[in-house]
Parts: structure tokens; C-alpha cells; sequence
């Protein structure tokens, strides 16, 4: 299928008011998008991620080590100073304070993240997490580029309705901060869609501390392959819990500190049961048209 890169459309009209949980929105497409807005999210999902909280603050996923190990040709990813447009997700839910991975995507609205679905909502729950925050570049506890509010949440229905591993990917707009949105602070990856199954990628993501006590991004670059219709994998070790959501980027630029979107931690076995094969849906046009429809109401 012919490569796709998204250039989301501005449509005229007035964002969703709160509160407005579970407003499903269907595109020309037949594509169900379901959404759940917060705009009072600011003052207190930023006055709620104390420095201790973070610090405390465990993998969404117990993804762990496999006491084995990975076969001997499969590489470990290693420690890196991240990326301006790929930081750690902090949220809370039915179970504490836990986190995962978001990287910031290009869309007209400039204030787009993207991550894995069941980072935001849990479909055997029913339920949407709360005081979500996203922390660009977070390394050690430090926040160089602040710490910035969600209060748009949009996934696919077929995640909603059953966890369908194939949508499990989901958007997130995050609010301004000093009058500025964090694509023009950060920068921000450009989703690719259409683009196969046999990508190279560079990934990058916030394990569990358990396994990372240094409290830093690690980074691994490799290729992907097709898993199975609709879903791809990466093998690299040290992808733990906490590394849910984690873009893969393509031709990703050092300098830049960005490049095009193709793939997240996620979909089968919510991204992997194993630190050293993790999984993505496949980025398809149902994906392109839930970015457009996210960023209709960002």
C-alpha cells in the first residue's frame, strides 16, 4: 500500500465543551472515534505530579524480564539524553500512580501526542485514567521542557467496545502553556501511514525503574518485521513496563531530535510480554483518520 504522510485538515467549529465523556464521532469512513474531554485537566493534573509522585510512579504494564534472556543475535537498547518530542506519560487509575511512553505528532492544531491506547483507557474498567500529564524529554526527575496537561482523549470504538489489539493506539491533546503549544516548544514527529510492515525505526521509551534504577530513556534502533495481519514487531532488549506507547520513528534525525512516526508500543499483548520483542498495530488508515478526527476536536 502507497506510503501516506498525514497533513491533518482544519475544519471550522467549536471544540467539544466539558465535561463530554464517551462522544463518539464517526468519519466519513465508517471509522468510530470515541473521545473524552477534561479542560479543567490544567490546575489539577499539574499541581497533582509532585517531583515525589512522579518518582513513585510505576510501569502501566508489568512488563518484564525474561529471566532466559533474548537470543544472542537480538541487540539491548541502551541508555540515551532522548528526545525533545518523546517524554514520559504520568497517570493515575483504579490501581495508583503508574506511567508509559507519548511522543508529540504533527497535526494543524500543533498540541497532538500519540501513545497506546491502553494507556489511556482500560476497556475491562470501562474507564478513562485521570491527572494525565506529559513530560517531554523527562531524564532523572528533571523536566526541561515543563510538564503539560491532557484534556482530550481519542481512540478507536474497537478499542472501547473489546480491546481490539489491531486499534490500539489513541491520540491526546495537551494544553498550552504560556500561550504556546508544544509543537512549537518541542518540535513533533510527522505520522507515516501505509508504510508496510518492514520499517527501520529508531524506538525510545521510559522502562520500568525496577529495571532502569538510573531513571533514563533508553533507545534502540532496528528493523521491523509483520507479526501477524495487522500488527508488527521490533526485537531489541529492555523494552520493560513503562514502554508502552513508545514511538517507532523512521529516519529519525540526532540533531532534529525527531522523524516520522510508523509505529507505537502497543496492540498485541498490549506491545509484548518479553522486554526484548515488543509489537505495534499497524499504522493503516483507520489510523490516519483517527489522528484527523482528534485533531478536528483539538
Amino acid at each position: 500500500m502507497k506510503t501516506t504522510r498525514l497533513l491533518c485538515a482544519v475544519l471550522a467549529g467549536l471544540a467539544p465543551l466539558t465535561p463530554l465523556p464517551h462522544a463518539s464521532a464517526a468519519s466519513a469512513d465508517g471509522v468510530h472515534a470515541v473521545s473524552f474531554v477534561d479542560r479543567a485537566a490544567g490546575t489539577h493534573s499539574a499541581a497533582y505530579w509532585t517531583e515525589r509522585r512522579m518518582e513513585t510512579a510505576t510501569p502501566v504494564d508489568p512488563r518484564l524480564v525474561r529471566q532466559a534472556g533474548p537470543p544472542d543475535a537480538v541487540p539491548s537498547a541502551g541508555y540515551t539524553g532522548g528526545s525533545r518530542v518523546v517524554g514520559a506519560l504520568f497517570l493515575s487509575n483504579g490501581t495508583g500512580r503508574h506511567y508509559c511512553t507519548a511522543s508529540v505528532v504533527g497535526s494543524a492544531k500543533r498540541n497532538l501526542l500519540i501513545t497506546a491506547a491502553h494507556c489511556l483507557y482500560s476497556p475491562s474498567g470501562r474507564t478513562w485514567n485521570r491527572n494525565i500529564v506529559f513530560v517531554p524529554k523527562y531524564s532523572r526527575g528533571h523536566r526541561p521542557y515543563g510538564t503539560w496537561p491532557v484534556w482530550l482523549m481519542v481512540a478507536d470504538q474497537r478499542w472501547i467496545d473489546h480491546g481490539d489489539p489491531d486499534a490500539d493506539v489513541a491520540f491526546a491533546a495537551v494544553q498550552e502553556m504560556d500561550g504556546r503549544r508544544i509543537a512549537d516548544v518541542v518540535g513533533a514527529n510527522e505520522l507515516l501511514i501505509n508504510t508496510g510492515y518492514f520499517n527501520r525505526v529508531t524506538v525510545i521509551g521510559y522502562p520500568s525503574r525496577s529495571n532502569n534504577p538510573s531513571d533514563r530513556p533508553i533507545r534502540c534502533t532496528g528493523q521491523t518485521y509483520r507479526q501477524a495481519d495487522g500488527q508488527l514487531r521490533f526485537d531489541c532488549g529492555g523494552f520493560t513496563g513503562g514502554t508502552s506507547g513508545s514511538p517507532w520513528i523512521a529516519e529519525y534525525d540526532d540533531q532534529a531530535q525527531r522523524g516520522y512516526v510508523v509505529g507505537v508500543i502497543g496492540g498485541y499483548q498490549r506491545g509484548g510480554d518479553t522486554d526484548w520483542r515488543s509489537y505495534s498495530p499497524l499504522f493503516d488508515d483507520d489510523i490516519g483518520h483517527l489522528a484527523v478526527n482528534a485533531n478536528d476536536q483539538a
